[in-house]
């Protein structure tokens, strides 16, 4: 079994996710009443820690106000799992996380968290593919009591509690897992770029993500690629944990040495023999005259780019819009919700791109407004540049609409 632990920003999404996800089932809800919707969930979290703001005298304020853990067994550990077996593993996790004691940097005493008095909920989620289960379940920030959960290398207790449940139930440790899966996500990297009849890094993406991988591309300020991480469930790698030659500074490299070029034999030619011959006659091409057409070369057609059609609900009518299928993954698996705005979602964030790509200013201001963003509209000049590709604008509108989503900010003035 596999334990992963992280602070999230936007815990509206991650609920939402855990719950609301594709086949996703509830497992359990502590310290809250039955029946109530992520979004509810999410509130009743984000009140409880606002609450206790004031308590807090020193440090800064809260603003990271969830913990998310991903637990994942593998598939022969969970095979006669029942819902109350996964009930059990998710109290069993947050007890044991508990019972862990580290001294955290800069400090002197130990430190132990209280994640068990702590509102949280669990959703089981299953691989599209593989069908393996696995749990997510986020939990408050601020104990019942009104104690803030520390986080220091929250990561790190995650690890030791999964050493200590796996040890109390004969399971492989995590580290037995984690180079075992990092070796099939290494095998299949080398099969995709063997099957590659030209290098595309995109195309190797779509290639990952369709086997189930969970592929995040790393740009920099110029748009570069820079890096990316792999994984599924709880494993998750960047390029160089896998190995060197699947970095993304080195993957065109490894697909060259994969397809080498076939080498050519230069054969030196014979001496030609030289035979007396007559001269033959040079033939003589008539001139066309005036009557006779000329023939005109024929011009092939270009073929025209494949486009995929999405029909957009903008909150005041439905556009229509047509987006290439060479930027169209840009929009679906790039687009990130703004910090503070807990009503908008990743299609909503997409969408308002999309517009902004096709034209559509006024529609894209509508849907981000809609979907509570405050952000100022771009200019009355924007569109593509003469010299920007189709990859680039696309990139440049979904930053944009990422900008156009976030909530609008509450300037307070002095009161006398």
């Amino acid at each position: 079994m596999i334990m992963l632990a992280k602070v999230v920003p936007y815990g509206g999404n991650a609920v939402r996710y855990a719950l609301e996800k594709e086949k996703a089932k509830l497992v359990k809800v502590n310290h809250m009443p039955e029946g109530i919707d992520p979004t509810a969930i999410w509130y009743m979290m984000k009140h409880h820690c606002q609450l206790h703001q004031q308590d807090r005298t020193v440090g800064r304020s809260l603003e990271r106000l969830m913990v998310q853990f991903v637990i994942s067994p593998s598939k022969e550990e969970a095979k006669d799992f029942s819902m109350k077996d996964w009930r059990n593993l998710q109290d069993e996790s947050l007890e044991t996380m508990d019972s862990l004691g580290l001294i955290p940097k800069g400090m002197k005493k130990e430190v132990k968290t209280n994640f068990r008095n702590s509102m949280n909920v669990g959703g089981l989620h299953s691989d599209s593919k593989s069908g393996t289960l696995h749990l997510h379940m986020d939990c408050c920030r601020v104990d019942l009591d009104g104690n803030t959960n520390d986080v220091h290398d929250i990561h790190t207790r995650a690890m030791m509690a999964a050493e200590i449940i796996n040890m109390r139930h004969g399971w492989k440790q995590p580290k037995e897992i984690r180079d075992m899966r990092k070796e099939e996500i290494k095998d299949f990297c080398e099969y995709t770029l063997q099957k590659m009849q030209e290098f595309d890094i995109d195309f190797y993406f779509k290639m990952l993500r369709m086997k189930d991988y969970e592929v995040t591309p790393r740009y920099d300020k110029g748009k570069k690629l820079v890096g990316y991480t792999i994984g599924k469930n709880a494993s998750v790698f960047k390029a160089s944990e896998v190995g060197r030659r699947y970095m993304a500074s080195q993957l065109e490299a490894t697909w060259k040495k994969l397809h080498p070029e076939p080498t050519q034999v230069r054969v030196k030619p014979a001496s030609p023999t030289v035979t007396p011959c007559s001269r033959p006659s040079r033939p003589v091409i008539p001139k066309p005259t005036s009557t006779q057409a000329k023939v005109q070369p024929s011009v092939q057609p270009k073929p025209t780019p494949a486009k995929t059609v999405f029909n957009i609900d903008t909150g005041s009518e439905i556009k229509k819009v047509w987006i290439p299928d060479s930027v169209k993954d840009i929009f679906l698996n790039e687009a990130q919700v703004p910090e503070g705005n807990d009503t908008a979602t990743i299609e909503n964030v997409a969408h308002t791109a999309m517009l902004l790509f096709v034209g559509y200013i006024d529609a894209a201001t509508s849907m981000s407004e809609s979907c509570g963003g405050g952000g100022s509209s771009p200019e009355s000049d924007w569109g593509k540049k003469d010299d920007e590709d189709e990859r680039m604008f696309a990139r440049r509108c979904l930053q944009m609409a990422h900008s156009m989503c976030k909530p609008k900010t509450v300037k307070r003035g002095f009161h006398r």
